[in-house]
This record gives C-alpha cells, sequence and structure tokens, in this order.
C-alpha cells in the first residue's frame, strides 16, 4: 500500500463539510499519482461528534467506497505504543494517530491546525491547507 498523504481530524472535517476546494484537489492529486490518502482510525473517531447529518452520509460513504482513494489507517497493536508517546506533544488523539501515521509512510500530514501537531513533526513534513 503505497499512501501519499495522511489527512489529521481538521483536514478530514474540511474534507467532509466541503468547507474549501484545496483539500478535495490536493486528495485528487494524491490519488492521481497513484497514491492513497490516509485517515488515521484515531481521527474519525476524534470528528464524527462534530458533523452535521449531511456530513455523517458523506463519512459513511467515505468509509464503504472501495474505490475512492482513501483508506481508513487502524490503530494496531504496534502503533499504540507510539500514539501513546507521541500525546503530551500533540492536542488530541487523532492529530498523535495521524502523526504517527505520517511517519510510518513517509509522507505529507495534511492539516487546518498545524499548532495542534506541535513539536511532533518537522514543520516541512506539514502542509498546511489554505
Amino acid at each position: 500500500m503505497s499512501v501519499g498523504l495522511i489527512l489529521d481530524p481538521s483536514a478530514l472535517l474540511l474534507h467532509l463539510r466541503l468547507e474549501r476546494v484545496s483539500i478535495g484537489e490536493l486528495i485528487s492529486e494524491v490519488i492521481d499519482a497513484d497514491q492513497l490518502v490516509g485517515v488515521p482510525a484515531l481521527a474519525v473517531v476524534d470528528v464524527w461528534p462534530h458533523l452535521e447529518r449531511e456530513d455523517v452520509d458523506r463519512m459513511q460513504r467515505m468509509l464503504t467506497w472501495d474505490d475512492s482513494g482513501i483508506v481508513v489507517l487502524p490503530l494496531t497493536q504496534d502503533s499504540l505504543l507510539d500514539v501513546h508517546g507521541t500525546l503530551p506533544a500533540v492536542k488530541g488523539s487523532g492529530v498523535a494517530h495521524a502523526v504517527v501515521e505520517a511517519r510510518r509512510y513517509g509522507c505529507l500530514l495534511a492539516t487546518d491546525r498545524p499548532g495542534d501537531v506541535g513539536t511532533a513533526l518537522d514543520w516541512d513534513d506539514l502542509l498546511e491547507l489554505s
């Protein structure tokens, strides 16, 4: 599996709420490069309570559509300790999981809230959404 981009909770919210064209274009570019967009499972859990009904419908389609180019990355036994170790440096478990996955796949982390990532990733590894 070739993951070319990780979405943190803030980027996932933008995508689901259709708030910015830039996130959709970015996802399309990654998919066009024959790579997947990774969404950490804890990011999904973090955003769910903040979604309106139509956003929940989009989330369900994203989770069940096999050819969307977006893959939900599970919280595995191996990554659990890494997520725990990252928590003190970031704001939230979804962000911690996103950081761990970005490190694992050696790809950029898309975010609308770079301050939430704190010192957990080098700024060169962040893609701030505009």
